[in-house]
């Protein structure tokens, strides 16, 4: 056995990520929403940085290079040592622009106070119908009724079981059932209903069918085979002809399923808030950045003031060129951000440009990789920079992630995934609906077409367009 020491020297290559340059990928990959937050809490802590409240507005067409802003604050700021009292000696104003031109006369006349709104709920529509119907009864039913009304969700159905009211509220079956069938009989119809099953039922008995003692079978017993069209096993165990079944379901079509959907519930409403904009400006595209989601930051001047007074070694010198350090790098950081989804904007308008101008129709094939080599960025960086961001067309708001789409050879043209799902969609709207196609049928029509689509992704796109099979689309006449 040989045993021995040695030392040896061997030269690799690491990829080492600094605190800074994860901040800086953190700061790319965030959305507009918690970019903010960052720098409601960045502001909060580091006292140097404020809010630019004078803006200049930047438009960007896709054919032109950006005018650069304050190149001399940025070549400054994207220095590693800073000597900040010489710095804010040689610049009058050390101000890090923006865009939002603030105009006191046009917030005055477009306040928020202009465009709020207040949505009756469902809960007090059904309160006032209650309030209504209450004047005979007694103090505990009101109180009873007000209780049950509480405990129905915004699809409209009574979501606590009877025993348990019975056990918290100390009443007997009797009052509870008095009370339920009351608010049952309110507005939206079927409100009220603890299943679907019950939902449907008070429905029909609106409608008059409280006496089609067949209808209401079905609905009872054979609910899940009806909504499977198996018309014939249900006209077999009922007697009816598969015609008057079909009828039936008609009738069926026109009920609501979810009694409250109608109603609006603001807090489940979800904001978006675009990144940028691209408009059509005589015939050309034109890419705006939005600073709504990214403001612009200054250096408060007071701290600058401060930095000119301080000693060289004191220790507020110290803690304020320290804390200018940081708010140099946010500042960089955001800059680069904006810059690298500014540049994945303009290349996907460039890329996807007969879209903006003829329709999802000439929506062509992209990947990750196509404009990372535009952009002269890694994929990962694409990647980030396209996470939760949204752009504002003259097609309306998509996520960026929208116009990254699989693609299928057609000839001499690739097509999109989306254009794919358009041509499903549109031969299922015109099929004969006593014999509809099947996912096999329509891979065969598509690839007649030149269009290579497996039945499997035809299911696949299908499902996404929220369209059902096709033993379950047929119809009877």
């Amino acid at each position: 056995m040989n045993l021995k020491f040695d030392l040896n020297i061997n030269q690799t290559q690491k990829l080492i990520l600094t605190q800074e340059m994860r901040q800086s990928i953190e700061i790319l990959q965030l959305t507009a929403i918690e970019l903010n937050s960052l720098i409601e809490k960045e502001i909060i802590e580091n006292p140097v940085i404020e809010f630019n409240e004078n803006a200049i507005k930047e438009v960007v067409p896709i054919n032109e290079e950006p005018v650069k802003e304050e190149v001399r604050q940025e070549e400054v700021l994207s220095k590693e040592d800073v000597r900040w009292d010489e710095y804010f000696q040689s610049m009058e104003s050390s101000e890090y622009r923006g865009q939002a031109q603030s105009n006191p006369d046009t917030e005055a006349e477009y306040g928020f106070e202009k465009y709020s709104s207040q949505v009756q709920t469902l809960n007090e529509y059904l309160h006032f119908q209650f309030s209504l119907a209450a004047q005979t009864l007694s103090d505990k039913e009101k109180f009873v009724g007000e209780y049950l009304i509480d405990c129905i969700d915004d699809n409209g159905y009574l979501i606590v079981a009877d025993n348990y009211i019975r056990a918290i509220l100390e009443v007997d079956e009797e009052m509870i059932g008095k009370l339920v069938e009351i608010i049952q009989g309110f507005d939206p119809a079927g409100v009220g209903a603890r299943d679907v099953e019950e939902c449907l039922l008070i429905q029909l008995h609106q409608m008059g069918y409280e006496d089609d003692e067949v209808y209401l079978d079905i609905i009872k017993n054979y609910l899940a085979e009806f909504a499977d069209n198996q018309f014939k096993r249900i006209a077999q165990a009922t007697g009816l002809l598969v015609e008057e079944v079909y009828e039936f379901k008609e009738i069926i079509k026109t009920l609501e399923p979810k009694p409250g959907r109608k109603f609006s519930c603001s807090e489940g409403v979800s904001y978006v808030i675009p990144d940028g904009s691209i408009e059509i400006v005589e015939g050309e595209l034109v890419v705006k950045i939005n600073d709504v989601c990214a403001p612009r930051l200054k250096i408060n001047g007071y701290y600058k003031s401060l930095l000119k007074t301080s000693k060289k070694n004191d220790e507020t010198r110290v803690y304020i060129e320290k804390k200018l350090d940081s708010a140099a790098f946010l500042i960089r950081s955001i800059e680069q951000r904006r810059d690298t989804i500014k540049k994945v904007i303009q290349a996907i308008a460039e890329y996807q440009c007969d879209f903006f101008f003829e329709g999802v129709e000439n929506l062509r094939p992209l990947t990750l990789k196509t404009i990372a080599e535009i952009v002269d960025v890694h994929e990962s960086t694409v990647s980030r920079a396209i996470h939760g961001k949204y752009i504002q067309t003259p097609k309306g708001t998509f996520a960026l992630k929208f116009f990254f789409k699989r693609g299928f050879t057609q000839g001499e043209e690739d097509r999109s995934s989306d254009v794919i799902k358009r041509f499903i969609k549109e031969m299922i709207e015109a099929e004969d609906k006593q014999r509809p196609l099947s996912d096999q049928k329509i891979s065969e029509i598509l690839k007649a077409q030149n269009l290579d689509v497996a039945r499997r992704t035809v299911a696949k796109y299908r499902e996404a367009l929220m369209i059902q099979p096709s033993s379950k689309r047929k119809e009877y006449r």
